[in-house]
């Protein structure tokens, strides 16, 4: 299961999987586990996509905190979430084209 140390974080990723329209993104987050490889890099793409959506748009999130602040939080919990599950590859190739 996707650890996340904070309620909040989860509540993010949902608001950005909803503002990007992305319902695979959403259907893993709401599961809280990844099961294939091309899940984790859906995943993985998914949270740049969320940067980028980001460094582009005013964003009014649901919780305190800036967007940079929860993304943070995020790239730690999904990342070290992929990497546990043998998923580091799939991770590190996103980082890589970011």
């Amino acid at each position: 299961m996707i650890d996340y140390r904070l309620k909040e974080e989860k509540d993010v990723a949902l608001f950005f999987a909803n503002k990007l329209n992305d319902g695979y993104a959403e259907e893993i987050i709401n599961r809280g586990q990844v099961e294939t490889s091309a899940q984790a890099r859906h995943l993985a793409q998914f949270f740049w996509n969320m940067v980028n959506y980001s460094s582009q748009n005013s964003i009014d999130l649901p919780v305190d905190g800036s967007s940079e602040l929860w993304l943070e939080k995020l790239y730690n919990t999904l990342g070290g979430y992929l990497e546990s599950l043998g998923y580091e590859k799939q991770w590190n190739e996103e980082v890589d084209k970011a």
